[in-house]
């Protein structure tokens, strides 16, 4: 399945990417060589028949808003702090600091919602566990690196997660001026970042 950054296929680049392979083929013996451009009677077959292919994608049917963004249902945490060894310079592997992490994590929520039972849902404590022992466990050089293994072991534990949306903040830093933190924030989507 070829898909965009939101899990829904993208006809465009579909149709790119078929051309590019067409026009990259061997001939055929017998046959002449594919044209690098699609008529507009073949263009409208592969609109046609590709949603046919098109696999269902698990968790929340995800539409993007202007800049990629999931929406639909999601668990959201917000706020958790952890001490732990992250950071490039000697003293932030010594000494560590204090992290802010938030994770909204998006899956379908309608079963829990009709039934009222935990079992139809995944329990915030098990996202804030994986975070915790990302955080306070192996030290990473950078906050990207840190937060791809937040959503990595995300989605190896929760199959039913289809995104994952990760903040990590520093609120201790070593630069002059006034903030609350600095950090990084990622979006990473298990039809891209982590298929089957």
């Amino acid at each position: 399945m070829i898909a965009c950054c939101h899990g829904l296929i993208c006809y465009d680049y579909v149709l790119m990417k078929i051309m590019d392979y067409l026009s990259k083929r061997k001939p055929v013996k017998g046959r002449k060589k594919i044209s690098s451009s699609l008529s507009s009677k073949n263009h409208r077959a592969v609109l046609v028949l590709l949603p046919h292919r098109r696999r269902q994608h698990s968790g929340t049917k995800m539409e993007a808003v202007g800049n990629g963004t999931p929406t639909g249902d999601k668990l959201v945490l917000r706020g958790l702090m952890f001490h732990g060894y992250h950071g490039v310079k000697p003293e932030e592997k010594k000494l560590g600091q204090k992290f802010l992490i938030d994770v909204d994590a998006w899956m379908d929520l309608r079963s829990a919602g009709k039934s009222d039972n935990i079992t139809d849902t995944i329990s915030y404590t098990a996202i804030y566990r994986i975070v915790k022992e990302v955080v306070e466990g192996k030290s990473h050089d950078l906050l990207e690196s840190m937060a791809q293994t937040i959503a990595s072991k995300i989605f190896t534990n929760h199959s039913q997660i289809s995104a994952v949306h990760v903040k990590v903040g520093k609120p201790h830093v070593a630069v002059a001026g006034s903030f609350d933190y600095l950090g990084i924030e990622i979006i990473r989507y298990r039809s891209i970042d982590a298929p089957n």
